[in-house]
């Protein structure tokens, strides 16, 4: 199965995005719980992991609660957001590689709005 990604909404004026892989799911910037777990829900397999873009509570405000209900989770995010980001248990730096399911992420350092 190739990876599938799901777009839904969030907040009043946000989305967020859950990749599904084969056996697992990871969602990008949960900036609420109860859309994920509806998104995840839909999809059928366990949440994994949250890939978070940066800080800003519109990006991370349902990390925690997420963190809470699926133990095990990994919240990946940017270093210089340690202290930051909600819940974050895999600190990365620019060209860190990392396994979600089958795919290998690479991540990379773009801070655009941020300090």
């Amino acid at each position: 199965m190739p990876l599938e990604t799901h777009q839904f909404p969030c907040l009043s004026d946000n989305y967020a995005y859950l990749l599904v892989d084969e056996t697992a799911c990871a969602v990008v910037d949960a900036c609420e719980a109860e859309p994920v777990e509806a998104a995840v829900a839909r999809v059928g397999l366990p949440l994994r992991a949250i890939l978070s873009t940066h800080h800003h509570f519109d990006h991370v405000g349902g990390n925690e609660a997420l963190a809470a209900r699926h133990p095990g989770l990994r919240v990946y995010g940017h270093r210089s957001d340690h202290g930051r980001l909600p819940g974050l248990t895999h600190p990365l730096d620019d060209g860190d590689v990392f396994a979600f399911g089958s795919l290998e992420v690479r991540a990379h350092h773009v801070p655009g709005h941020t300090l």
